[in-house]
């Protein structure tokens, strides 16, 4: 059978010149064009409705019975029988239905003669309705679908500037709910997207010009969303059957009426009753100035029920339709008209009965008097073999292993032989059903647009065969796809890798959109790895030039929700900014190391989150200007994304900044490696020594910076504490990043130079130290007594540093203490693990001063390594020292002492929110956080009145740490907000975590206030004392 392919939109060459088209691998001819016939029809494509057509190729001896099964045949349609062909005259209100087993060209040379062909509109249309149709469409859905485009189409035309205000709105809005079943119920009161549907889609083509004339902008938007909500929870089937419910009182599209006569002048309504219609004839002369006259035998009656109408026209019409019910009825392939038997017809007439029959042969042929109508794709006027560079002869290919598989087709490693290069590898794609000739025509489209790209970053098109078995030549990239390549190296890769396959995609991107074209489908497993660094985009399936019109719509089809920007899965509009959006996503998963995105999330509820303001977390590694970017290409409004020149443009800079900083990382490892290599050989030190067990070490896997286990993990919209290699955790206390940073990279340093020198002596490093030939040079008395005396650093500094960790430990951040010691220890909110804050006082006795040696473990090196207290609350508690007693508070009176009260009574509600947080509804999250705020206002009003007692120098301490709650209670209240917000989500237990997070930062806060206090009043009695 001839190819038939209905999709009109699969993609357009940007050259208009190319107006050949594949079939079966054979060109046409210019001349053949005169044999085509252009057939209007309701099957729903991509383009405007009123250029939804398909071009048919015909012959002398087909049909129209021939011409409809060819397009319905495509689109699999079940009731084919409901279908007639209509001939109307553009300029005129003539109109002829086309019967069944009249000759295509026939018909053209008896309508062609009067009028220019251009004039006439051959239109498929469903005329012929069963009982119950509705319900039988209902499994049908190519039939369900082709009738409500073609009733609302003649409602739009015919009667909606009469219909009631009221019956437009919900018609328009059914429609809309029909067009963009994904979209949300309240998803036009967000402004952009009721921009989107008024601007961009035109709200004429929901609405009638009368109701957008008559009424104010302001008003009718509200109007369409009070009414859009009506229909929230409909599916497109149930919008369809809601619209014929609607509309059916006011316009009855299921009859047909004509003016005619029984003796009488009357009108005839003719329904689908026709079991005792036996034959039907009509007057066969020509003349225009007699009237048409039909008669119909009917079983039981003596006499034929014989009908006058206006015209011979008329009647033919009236004829065709009762016919067509006769045979809708019956199930009768036959026709019940009766004809003068003129030879060419009863010829024509046999021919297509023996069609209708299932005599048709199916054997292809590209002969002109095929009796079989081929569709030509009107606006896909591509071909591949237009020029024949393309082809290659499938005896040069040598098809090897499958490496991969897709919708189409099949993916195979093979060798291509030509005279330059004999064994050539390349990927062959293979068509999976070639024997379809639409899913053969959509393989092609891939190679069609690959042919028209050249560019470093984009797959090659080496050539196509196009005889069956399709195949698609492409160059072979060995790694494979991105996405597994990032899982399997995911410890060896670095992050200037990650951003030069980003900056490698946005290049072969920016050449897209220069060329017009959106790629649709830009994700990892679509981008191809050629070698370590090149990554090259692949797939292009789903690309589309864009022609004149900025946007292209998908109707139908399989599309990647949850890489797709929100406009693309609530309207199907695709544009550039769309895909920066994916772009936006595939540059997540590189950096996540091929995870998807929104991992957990259904499809239909990946648009709801984005709508609420979610967007996917900053990956670990990640530079802020980087995820900054990122979260540029996610704006929800299409106009404030970048292009793909800017994106390209800065994403360099970022690749050229983070090279930089990693030859920094690198000159200053090697720089230290050789410093502490030359102090440890030429000084009496003792060798470095490991840290003690249980006490957190500060080892880092990055040399510099701290390891990922360390890192914070910021939240989805703020871009605080810089993770990997950009930053380092806050430091609470006196001690400054860079010093901290310093003396942990020192000492993370020597644990590794140690563990070298003890297990790898002839390691060939500049920097590494060989113990036996230090051994060999000193004499063995000096090496005793070097010994003895190491052995003797080592306890002294064991003493010392049990006597640093009493100074050093934290004030109370779990246990209360002596505030409360009925209630026992205030729990973390997460688990039972203790959390350190190191605190310098300037009251607290100093340490013994004892300059840190190299190798020795210094205990600002440790603090470096721990996490302020909301990082280490929002990652987890990843270091775990030995369990040591806090101190408890200072030992004073605490009868009438109302700061000691209200700080009790802080802790207490902090404790009782704790307990009542995990399993409270997001509405109780309100109360409980305002009873830790009046409990903190409450302090901290007694707080004001206590410091007037107390020494002035003592003030701004009091003042830091009252400001310090008050930056607590907003947090909380901030992470309270997230977690309403992210209410049944996959981020709900996040936010609640981080929410007791700040709760119990606050009632630690409090307390380390009431030490300030406490403070400040020993002081105040020491002054008060006499001398």
């Amino acid at each position: 059978m001839a190819a038939a392919y209905l999709d009109p939109n699969l993609n357009h060459t940007p050259s208009s010149s190319t107006k050949t088209h594949l079939s079966s691998g054979v060109e046409r001819s210019p001349g053949t064009m005169e044999r085509v016939l252009k057939v209007f029809h309701y099957f729903e494509s991509n383009s405007e409705p009123t250029t939804w057509a398909s071009i048919i190729r015909h012959g002398d001896a087909t049909d129209v019975w021939g011409i409809i099964q060819k397009i319905v045949d495509c689109h699999k349609v079940k009731n084919v029988a409901c279908f007639g062909l209509r001939l109307s005259h553009l300029q005129s209100e003539e109109v002829h239905w086309l019967h069944l087993d009249m000759g295509v060209s026939n018909v053209r040379e008896k309508f062609e003669v009067g009028h220019a062909p251009e004039e006439w509109k051959y239109e498929l249309r469903i005329r012929y309705l069963p009982k119950g149709f509705l319900n039988q469409f209902i499994e049908d859905k190519p039939t369900l679908n082709f009738l409500y485009q073609q009733v609302k189409n003649d409602y739009m035309l015919e009667i909606a500037d009469q219909v009631d205000q009221e019956i437009a709105l919900k018609l328009g809005c059914l429609e809309i709910r029909r067009s963009y079943c994904e979209m949300r119920g309240n998803a036009l009161d967000k402004k952009s997207n009721y921009e989107v549907l008024e601007k961009d889609v035109g709200l004429r083509r929901f609405f009638p010009k009368s109701l957008l004339d008559s009424v104010k902008a302001k008003n009718l938007r509200k109007m369409i969303q009070q009414t859009f909500r009506q229909f929230a929870n409909l599916n497109r089937e149930e919008s369809i059957l809601k619209f014929f419910e609607i509309l059916s009182p006011v316009y009855r599209f299921d009859k047909e009426c004509f003016k005619c006569a029984l003796g009488v002048s009357i009108l005839i309504c003719i329904y689908p009753d026709f079991h005792q219609v036996q034959t039907i004839q009509y007057s066969t002369n020509e003349d225009k100035d007699r009237k048409g006259m039909l008669q119909m035998k009917i079983a039981g009656a003596p006499e034929p029920l014989t009908v006058t109408a206006p015209s011979l026209t008329i009647a033919e019409n009236m004829a065709d339709l009762i016919d067509g019910y006769c045979r809708l009825v019956t199930g009768a392939t036959q026709s019940f008209i009766i004809r003068p038997q003129k030879g060419k017809s009863k010829c024509l007439f046999k021919l297509a009965n023996n069609e209708k029959q299932g005599i048709r042969s199916h054997t292809v042929s590209v002969s002109e008097t095929d009796d079989y109508a081929e569709i030509i794709d009107e606006e896909d006027t591509y071909t591949m073999p237009s020029t024949r560079d393309y082809e290659i002869q499938r005896e040069r290919i040598e098809l090897g292993r499958c490496i991969g598989e897709g919708q189409f087709g099949d993916v195979h490693q093979g060798v291509y032989v030509t005279p330059e290069n004999p064994a050539m590898a390349v990927a062959i794609k293979t068509c999976k059903n070639c024997t379809s000739d639409s899913i053969r025509e959509k393989f092609l489209q891939e190679a069609l647009t690959m042919r028209q790209f050249d560019h470093p970053h984009i797959v090659k098109l080496i050539g196509v065969i196009t005889e069956n078995p399709v195949w698609i030549i492409m160059e072979l990239c060995t790694q494979g796809e991105l996405r597994s390549f990032l899982q399997v190296r995911k410890y060896s890769l670095d992050l200037a890798s990650l951003i030069l396959y980003a900056y490698q995609l946005s290049t072969a991107l920016a050449y897209l959109e220069s060329k017009r074209f959106v790629h649709r489908d830009i994700a990892a497993r679509n981008v191809l790895v050629s070698s370590t660094d090149c990554v090259k985009l692949g797939d292009f399936g789903l690309s589309r030039y864009m022609e004149d019109s900025t946007y292209y719509k998908a109707s139908k089809g399989k599309l990647p929700i949850k890489w797709m920007a929100p406009e693309s899965i609530n309207f199907r509009r695709f544009t550039s900014a769309s895909d920066v959006w994916m772009f936006g996503v595939c540059m997540w998963e590189i950096l996540m190391h091929g995870i998807k995105p929104f991992q957990g999330v259904k499809n239909n509820d990946v648009i709801g989150r984005i709508e609420n303001g979610e967007r996917l977390p900053m990956p670990p590694n990640c530079p802020p200007t980087l995820y900054s970017l990122m979260t540029k290409c996610w704006a929800y409004d299409p106009s404030r994304r970048p292009r793909f020149t800017e994106l390209k443009a800065q994403l360099n800079t970022i690749l050229e900044e983070e090279k930089l900083q990693q030859e920094e990382r690198i000159r200053m490892e090697s720089r230290r490696q050789v410093t502490v290599s030359w102090d440890s050989g030429g000084s009496d030190e003792a060798p470095p020594k490991p840290s003690r067990p249980g006490y957190p070490s500060p080892r880092s896997s990055e040399g510099f910076y701290p390891s990922p286990q360390h890192m914070i993990q910021p939240n989805h919209y703020q871009v605080s504490g810089y993770p990997g290699s950009h930053g380092i955790p806050t430091l609470a206390g006196s001690i400054y990043q860079g010093q901290a940073s310093l003396l942990d990279q020192t000492d993370s340093w020597n644990h590794r130079s140690q563990e070298i020198s003890m297990w790898q002596p002839n390691v060939e490093d500049s920097g590494s130290l060989d113990m036996r030939g230090m051994g060999q040079v000193l004499p063995a008395h000096l090496m005793e007594e070097r010994l003895i005396r190491q052995q003797q650093e080592m306890e002294e500094d064991q003493r010392w540093l049990e006597k640093e960790e009493r100074f050093l430990k934290p004030d109370v951040r779990l246990s209360r203490g002596s505030i409360d010691r009925e209630d026992g220890s205030l729990q973390g909110p997460a688990s039972n693990q203790h959390i350190y804050q190191p605190v310098g006082k300037p009251d607290h006795a100093a340490p013994p001063k004892k300059p840190p040696r190299p190798g020795a473990p210094s205990h600002l090196g440790s603090l470096a390594s721990l996490n302020s207290p909301v990082d280490s609350y929002n990652e987890g508690v990843k270091i775990q020292p030995q369990e040591i007693s806090p101190p408890p508070t200072a030992n004073l009176d605490r009868s009438n002492d109302k700061v000691y009260e209200n700080v009790t009574g802080l802790v207490k509600a902090v404790i009782e929110m704790s307990s009542k947080i995990q399993p409270a509804p997001p509405e109780e999250y309100v109360p409980m956080v305002k009873e830790v705020g009046l409990a903190l206002r409450t302090l901290l009003a007694t707080v004001d009145e206590t410091i007037l007692v107390l020494p002035a120098s003592t003030h701004r301490e009091i003042e830091m740490a009252q400001k310090l709650l008050n930056s607590d209670l907003a947090e909380l209240i901030n992470k309270m907000k997230l977690a309403q917000q992210y209410v049944m989500t996959s981020l709900q237990q996040e936010y609640k975590k981080q929410m007791l997070t700040a709760a119990h930062a606050l009632a630690v806060d409090a307390k380390n206030l009431l030490d300030v206090i406490d403070q400040a009043r020993l002081k105040s009695l020491g002054q008060s004392r006499p001398h």
